[in-house]
């Protein structure tokens, strides 16, 4: 990754998911370590989302292989059937590799599905972007070296790093070959990174790419679960615009100060009540449960206990590899 694109990606995800002021973020859930004043103040302006924040710069629905998080309020564990889509398709596309045009199609798939299924389905800039830009980095950073210089994204490296470990051995050119989860990491062997780092031109064109094939709406459920189109076709409904709108503050705010925007929502609410009693403008569901007051946390610490720190280094290594 060049410092250009990592240098981006950090700070989208410090300001959207992080501590502004001291430029530090959780790499997985709400950590009150992290806030202002080293956590201090989160019980009054809000506690960092952390890299798994829904919603946000890091994280949006139609994800490659976990749920979306209104489907069961798990939007951070593997699901095996949904990388076993992502494999069919690079058997159809890939000639069993999962190269762009093989994510591309699962993405186009992964979108309609989740959009589909999910009633709270929200999908605009800037999550969305990330969550097309994380397609492309399947191949573009996953590949046994560099695309279109000796790279190729193959079984072997992709389900090392997606802990996907496969039913029965060598089978890779069965499309109803299985998966179970395990611990993700390098392979072992014969893996090298790609040798050019991928700058922000790169990613750029890259989620482009993935757009221009499947071509999604931008946008998210209203206050009555239809869809709304944004920003260039914005509902003629009050109460939709006003949802999407909540919304769309919510994907580019500062998870850290989220409970201003929710002191915003109070003060709204309570004036639109007393001009048009029963009407609440801004009265919808929000999509970002982190902001909305939820479980989030508790589950993120209950997937801790799983599968992170030390449950994760006394768990079993990967399909190739078992601890001595």
């Amino acid at each position: 990754m060049g410092a250009d694109l990592s240098t981006l990606l950090a700070t989208g995800g410090a300001i959207d998911g992080g501590d502004i002021l001291s430029q530090t973020m959780s790499i997985g859930g709400p950590d009150s370590r992290v806030g202002l004043l080293d956590g201090a103040l989160n019980e009054l302006f809000g506690t960092p989302s952390g890299i798994s924040g829904h919603g946000k710069f890091n994280e949006g629905d139609a994800s490659a292989t976990r749920n979306d998080f209104y489907l069961n309020g798990d939007n951070i564990s593997f699901q095996p059937e949904l990388f076993k889509q992502m494999h069919q398709q690079a058997l159809a596309r890939g000639n069993g590799t999962y190269n762009v045009a093989a994510i591309k199609e699962h993405f186009k798939n992964r979108y309609a599905a989740s959009k589909a299924a999910n009633s709270q389905f929200y999908f605009n800039i800037p999550s969305a972007a990330v969550v097309m830009g994380a397609y492309y980095f399947i191949p573009g950073f996953f590949s046994n070296g560099t695309i279109g210089a000796g790279g190729v994204a193959n079984e072997a490296s992709i389900t090392s790093f997606y802990g996907a470990k496969p039913a029965r051995d060598g089978a890779w050119d069965d499309p109803q070959l299985t998966y179970t989860h395990v611990p993700e990491r390098i392979p072992e062997v014969g893996w090298y990174r790609r040798a050019t780092p991928m700058t922000v031109a790169e990613a750029v064109g890259g989620i482009l790419d993935v757009y221009l094939h499947a071509l999604p709406a931008l946008g998210g459920s209203g206050a009555d679960q239809s869809w709304v189109v944004g920003p260039l076709d914005l509902p003629d409904n009050a109460q939709g615009l006003s949802c999407f709108l909540y919304n769309a503050v919510y994907a580019n705010f500062p998870s850290e100060l989220y409970n201003s925007v929710s002191l915003l929502q109070t003060v709204v609410n309570a004036v639109s009540g007393l001009i048009a009693p029963g009407y609440n403008a801004l009265g919808c569901e929000v999509n970002f449960p982190d902001a909305a007051g939820s479980d989030a946390t508790e589950q993120w610490q209950s997937y801790v206990t799983k599968y992170v720190g030390p449950a994760k280094t006394q768990a079993t290594g990967s399909g190739w590899y078992k601890k001595s």
